[in-house]
């Protein structure tokens, strides 16, 4: 996070992908005065499926930030957009000369992330994606979290989209 300051930061977050993005959000609230404009695009399943609720509540209440919510499904009582986090992305009116993208939650929802960036103007080194694997041994040798030439313990979790952006490319990613 700390290669974005000065400039916009969004965070798109997919299901449990907001995990692990929460830390960097939380940093970029704490820090604020660092960061340009501060956006945090979250998606899940259903509402029953969000992660910390309760806090997604309070950070919609900021003046200094952008939360916005969607799900996949919802019952009546879900008062929020319904569709993809990709959907919220191209609403989002980023400038392309200043954002930076951070992603994660399903690698196809990555995928779809970066390319809306991309569409948008932002170069893909400017577009982070962040590859949540089950890992064994932390230290890249028993190669479960391999990823191409890369272990995820090792080399990432966060990749550069330009660095990766054929691998999700790959039938199956």
């Amino acid at each position: 996070v700390e290669e974005a300051e000065g400039a916009d930061v969004v965070l798109v977050a997919g299901g449990l992908g907001m995990a692990p993005l929460r830390p960097a959000w939380l940093h970029l609230l704490a820090n604020r005065e660092r960061y340009g404009r501060v956006v945090l695009l979250v998606g899940a399943r259903t509402p029953d499926d969000l992660l910390y609720p309760d806090q997604i509540h309070e950070w919609r209440a900021r003046f200094d930030a952008e939360v916005q919510v969607t799900v996949d499904r919802a019952d009546g009582a879900w008062r929020g957009p319904i569709g993809v986090v990709t959907r919220l992305l191209e609403r989002a009116g980023l400038d392309p000369d200043r954002t930076r993208v951070m992603t994660c939650g399903p690698e196809v929802m990555m995928r779809f992330v970066a390319r809306e960036a991309l569409r948008q103007g932002i170069r893909a080194d400017r577009i982070a994606v962040s590859m949540e694997r089950n890992m064994q041994c932390a230290i890249g040798l028993c190669g479960h979290c391999q990823w191409g030439a890369d272990f995820v313990c090792r080399d990432g979790p966060v990749f550069g989209w330009d660095r990766v952006a054929a691998r999700f490319n790959v039938a199956g990613a």
